[in-house]
């Protein structure tokens, strides 16, 4: 909620701060007596790079619990997991701006993935230990309500193809600089890779090792579903010759993100939101 607060300030301090130099963007015909503004259509391609984090990370059973059926088996919540760049985002561009409005189609490809890192869960429930020769029924376990557990390097890998359009402020600054500021909605298809079967039991691994249940014995996850995201770029676009031009870009991104992980007894729904702070670079074309 803070780093929401802080976004939206930032967004209006730009704003408000740009909003005098309006008037940088036309010209005036003496002939017509009429205002004129600037239209340009382009196409760019941009990389990009920077860190992120994992916010509010939800995991359910996908079974309910025997006592209470309304209710799932077990439910975990972790918060504030950090990601980062395991190949800079690459993305292209067709778009075009008259006057102070802009808009943009664009396409990327989104990499990231966990480092190593320890993290803290809230859960509750039982989790089903799957039958074993010790217990050929299985066993119900019930588990702490706290706990931590340390992830390996690369335990969760994120790819994302998007396709989605921003609409954003084109403001004239000085001459052939032009600062801009917009939001974005993509549409996503999201791969998420683990060594592991998924994150519920790999946190209960110690617990289903002690039952004789090791979880190595289970397929890695390997799963692709569609989610949805947002963007806030506020960048620079440097008017180098007639034809090209030259981008900067800070972006914030969250990217909603759900899916299904281990399998038969253990199987799960895991939805997060990965969010990054991003340092955009590209280089564009006028096509009109």
């Amino acid at each position: 909620m803070e780093i929401n607060i802080k976004i939206v300030k930032i967004i209006i301090i730009t704003f408000w701060v740009l909003m005098p130099m309006r008037t940088v963007s036309q010209s005036f015909d003496p002939e017509t007596g009429k205002t004129i503004y600037s239209s340009n259509k382009y196409i760019s391609v941009y990389m990009g790079y920077g860190p992120g984090s994992l916010e509010n990370f939800y995991a359910e059973s996908a079974f309910s619990s025997p006592e209470n059926p309304s209710e799932r088996l077990w439910t975990a919540n972790v918060l504030d997991v950090s990601t980062e760049n395991s190949l800079p985002q690459l993305g292209l561009k067709f778009g075009g701006w008259k006057g102070w409005f802009g808009g943009e189609l664009e396409m990327s490809l989104f990499r990231h993935k966990t480092p190593a890192q320890i993290v803290y869960y809230d859960s509750h429930g039982q989790i089903f230990i799957p039958p074993t020769p010790d217990y050929p029924d299985g066993y119900y376990y019930t588990i702490e309500p706290q706990d931590s557990v340390a992830l390996p390097d690369n335990f969760l890998n994120f790819n994302s193809y998007s396709i989605g359009g921003v609409a954003y402020l084109n403001i004239p600054f000085i001459k052939n600089i032009n600062p801009t500021i917009g939001f974005g909605l993509s549409f996503a298809m999201n791969n998420v890779k683990s060594d592991y079967p998924g994150p519920g039991s790999y946190a209960a691994k110690n617990v289903m090792a002690y039952f004789g249940y090791d979880i190595k014995d289970s397929q890695s996850l390997n799963t692709t579903d569609f989610g949805w995201g947002f963007d806030i770029p506020i960048g620079l676009k440097y008017l180098a010759k007639d034809n090209i031009f030259f981008t900067t870009e800070l972006r914030i991104s969250q990217k909603h993100i759900s899916f299904v992980s281990s399998d038969a007894y253990l199987k799960e729904k895991d939805e997060t939101v990965l969010q990054s702070f991003q340092i955009n670079i590209g280089v564009g074309k006028f096509i009109n």
